[in-house]
């Protein structure tokens, strides 16, 4: 079911008698922007679907439900803001108790900024370690035990940022948590391996097509070898990849960005 703010119930439960048998995604962060295309290509895959949404107008993701279940698979949208600890737990007491089990995480919930150094308050650091690091600690964690008792590998996706790997010296916070999650992905590998894989993706600068979205600046092609920015589909393919062909890769960093790292 979908639980809006206000405590009321608008989407039908899953029928676990149909669902047991397709495998089980969670995106965070999964209404909208490479989120909303992430989910959108494991239910093309047959996956059923679990969204995680915070700020995204429930209208929205009312409509992404509804796609999604036009493919043929559950989907469920769940409200919960994963800076806060306990609010994980209640995420992933609920996907228990829908679907019983989970295959894949993938861990895209995150927030960005730019903060001058002199004026980085300790709320800032809070705030971006919370949302894009503790986060993909906590959430795996919680992840790690619906998916021990799954036949075939499970997995956990991490997306990261160029500005794990570029000198962002106008989004430090930002940075720092990122290249958090590069390191937690090689961590979680070793230490889950090999029942559950864990790979991470470094985008790059993604154009999308959603209404309202802000456009890029095309004089910031010149930083691009390939001479456009990121689509989703160049994630979603990857991602499609490690969790349906690969069976052991695992505590990669992926970075799908056109050779902008390059320069």
């Amino acid at each position: 079911m979908f639980e809006s703010s206000q405590g009321h119930n608008f989407i039908i439960k899953a029928d676990l008698s149909t669902t047991k048998s397709r495998k089980v995604a969670l995106v965070t962060g999964g209404a909208r922007r490479l989120g909303k295309e992430i989910a959108l290509s494991l239910a093309n895959y047959g996956f059923d679907i679990i969204i995680n949404y915070f700020n995204t107008p429930e209208a929205l993701v009312r409509k992404l439900i509804e796609t999604l279940r036009k493919s043929g698979v559950e989907a469920k949208a769940i409200k919960a803001d994963i800076s806060d600890l306990n609010q994980i737990k209640k995420l992933f007491s609920e996907v228990k108790s829908q679907f019983e089990k989970l295959d894949v995480l993938i861990n895209n919930a995150a927030i960005f900024g730019q903060i001058d150094f002199f004026d980085i308050k300790e709320s800032d650091f809070d705030r971006f370690i919370n949302t894009n690091l503790k986060s993909v600690l906590f959430c795996s964690q919680e992840a790690v035990k619906l998916m021990k008792s799954n036949s075939k590998p499970s997995h956990i996706i991490n997306i990261a940022s160029l500005g794990a790997i570029l000198n962002w010296k106008s989004a430090i916070p930002y940075s720092l948590a990122k290249a958090g999650v590069i390191k937690l992905t090689e961590l979680l590998a070793l230490r889950l391996a090999p029942e559950i894989l864990v790979n991470c993706i470094v985008p790059g600068t993604i154009e999308m097509k959603e209404k309202n979205e802000v456009k890029l600046n095309i004089k910031d092609l010149k930083n691009y070898p390939m001479k456009r920015f990121v689509n989703a589909i160049d994630i979603t393919t990857l991602i499609e990849y490690l969790i349906t062909k690969n069976n052991y890769v695992t505590g990669q960093t992926f970075v799908v960005d056109g050779g902008r790292s390059l320069i």
